[in-house]
């Protein structure tokens, strides 16, 4: 059966592959890109995830294509070399050949790509802190107390995925520290000579990291120190008292149906995969290519249905682990829970809250994002089937759960086609190609999104509008359209509007800019939106809008963009008395500093 979980897998990533052309989301994902693209230029950031993806932005071109490919491939690849060092870890003595070994790997892995169940596949600081804690699971199952190549490498890899976990999110750096500690702790692999390697290793990527973004340790500091003051301002619930919580989540009728029969019938594929019997052996077949077929049908367009099991269907992976776990419940294994070892048991606890390690310091619900990294609670379930594959001296009857995993991947991943976050329409409709950026990349998207960027492209370029000019954005929500004209945002990557601290936030971002940059900054306006910065703004800047601005045209976005259903006008402002601003801006910040 290796032979179908070959193919589940290379079907599933050329599907997502396939996609990585088609729609965009004119928020989040597009202020990824902004922050990608030229991430220098803003002095405060709580997330560097943009200096650690600008070299392959500049690698590739600035094509988004092949940028949102490239995360995907490498999400993949971290992913099955993870799953690779753990099975086998867990049974080392079994002589499987290593192809089967790396293709069971390689399915198990595709259960990393729920990670863009949204289709938000741009690199971000969620790609970033998913890979970070892929990277130190892999040094974890490398590292030992002694002092070998194996156990050296693996000490630095944990010290590159810590680094890389607190350049995403600091939050889940600290909890990964705590829980790594822990981990080696109880593996009984703590070393002080090669923690304090790791350590050092550590502080000095942290270092050269400073220097490099910022030029010393000073500034660096001063940059998130800072963000933890706008984290403040804006009210968006990611200070430190919101993010010590705990989470519940309530699980629909239909959603707990759907993990018992993930469960069920994953179970029972597997144990009769495990008979000698020519009859169960073709039911475990025959289920194995039930779950083939199901991916395959939806990879290949033939179900546009999604499964509707809410905001936290990203839990039917429990069923997966469930029918891990109960294999090792009912297997023949002698004492399968007491030839467990403890470094064993020790990775299958940090797995089960990896995915919370990854959520930690996020305003979603706990569940729900940690959920999109559900690969760790699977390999928290396969941990526990080490014994019976020792004792059987192969991995083969695991294969169905690899079909079912990728069953179960396709399922949430049609989520994400079907109903892109803050887009129109399903992907597979989309069919207008437009050039977007200042690399001007190919995007397919929907008629209305397409016209609504041509529309700005057309206003801007008839307005005498450069590649590079500063832009304010008052519009709260509109970094797409900022990227999309290749305009400079000023003060933050995203102004974003909304929160109750949303102008301070702003006020605060732009009073770090020059005043010369405040001057010839032009100015985006929604009037009439949601989301808007009021206009109050630009006094307190030292400018007078919009007496000494001309509009040099308007448009109206799209519907759905932004994740609203009515289309809104935007207008854009061009200075026409760079010199008074300039002037009046001066002297404002001069009397705050007297």
């Amino acid at each position: 059966m290796s032979g179908l979980s070959a193919m589940g897998t290379f079907l599933l990533l050329g599907w997502l592959l396939t996609y990585s052309s088609y729609g965009i989301d004119f928020t989040d994902e597009s202020f990824y890109l902004v922050w990608i693209a030229d991430p220098f230029i803003y002095d405060v950031s709580a997330t560097q995830f943009g200096f650690i993806y600008h070299p392959l932005y500049v690698l590739l071109g600035g094509d988004i294509s092949a940028l949102r490919q490239a995360n995907i491939v490498l999400t993949f690849g971290l992913g099955w070399g993870l799953a690779y060092t753990l099975l086998s870890s867990l049974a080392p003595e079994v002589r499987e050949a290593r192809i089967a070994l790396h293709t069971t790997a390689a399915g198990l892995a595709t259960s990393t790509l729920i990670l863009f169940n949204t289709w938000l596949p741009t690199p971000s600081y969620n790609s970033l802190g998913f890979q970070a804690l892929l990277i130190t699971s892999i040094g974890l199952l490398l590292a030992d107390k002694a002092f070998t190549f194996r156990s050296v490498g693996g000490w630095i890899i944990i010290a590159i995925g810590g680094w890389l976990a607190f350049m995403a999110k600091p939050s889940t750096a600290g909890a990964l520290a705590v829980v790594v500690f822990l981990c080696l702790l109880a593996s009984r692999k703590l070393s002080a000579r090669l923690i304090s390697f790791s350590l050092a290793t550590v502080l000095g990527l942290l270092l050269l990291s400073a220097l490099i973004i910022d030029g010393s340790l000073l500034g660096f500091a001063k940059r998130l120190l800072l963000s933890v003051d706008f984290a403040h301002l804006i009210g968006s619930g990611h200070t430190a008292d919101q993010i010590l919580r705990i989470d519940s989540f309530r699980l629909r009728t239909p959603s707990k149906l759907a993990i018992l029969f993930v469960a069920v019938v994953t179970f029972f594929a597997i144990r009769t995969a495990q008979s000698a019997k020519p009859g169960p052996a073709l039911v475990s077949l025959g289920l194995s290519v039930f779950f083939l077929s199901i991916t395959a049908l939806l990879v290949t367009g033939q179900i546009h249905k999604t499964a509707g099991l809410g905001q936290f269907e990203g839990l039917l992976t429990f069923g997966l682990v469930l029918a891990a776990v109960l294999t090792a419940l009912f297997s023949e294994a002698p004492a399968p829970w007491r030839s467990i070892s403890a470094p064993q048991w020790a990775m299958a606890i940090i797995f089960t809250v990896m995915p919370h390690i990854y959520a930690f310091g996020t305003n979603r619900n706990y569940w729900e994002n940690g959920a999109w990294v559900g690969i760790f609670w699977l390999l928290a379930g396969l941990t526990l089937l080490g014994p019976v594959v020792r004792a059987r001296m192969s991995w083969s009857f695991v294969q169905p759960l690899v079909l079912a995993t990728q069953a179960v991947t396709a399922i949430l991943l049609q989520t994400g086609l079907e109903q892109p976050q803050r887009q129109p329409q399903p992907l597979r409709l989309n069919q207008t190609t437009v050039e977007i950026g200042p690399e001007r990349s190919s995007l397919i998207l929907s008629s209305g999104y397409a016209s609504y960027i041509n529309d700005a492209l057309a206003t801007v370029q008839n307005g005498g509008f450069r590649l590079g000019t500063p832009v304010i954005d008052l519009s709260g929500q509109s970094p797409g359209i900022l990227y999309a004209i290749g305009a400079k945002s000023v003060g933050l990557a995203w102004i974003i509007g909304g929160y109750p601290g949303s102008l301070q936030l702003a006020r605060a971002a732009l009073d770090r800019v020059p005043c010369e940059e405040i001057a010839k900054a032009w100015v985006l306006l929604e009037p009439d939106g949601p989301r808007r910065i009021p206009t109050e703004l630009m006094a307190s800047l030292g400018s007078a809008f919009p007496e000494k601005y001309q509009q040099i045209g308007a448009w109206r976005t799209a519907e759905g963009a932004g994740g609203y259903d009515v289309s809104r006008v935007q207008e854009l402002y061009q200075p026409t008395a760079p010199a008074d601003t300039l002037r009046v801006c001066q002297t404002l910040r001069q009397s705050v500093t007297k």
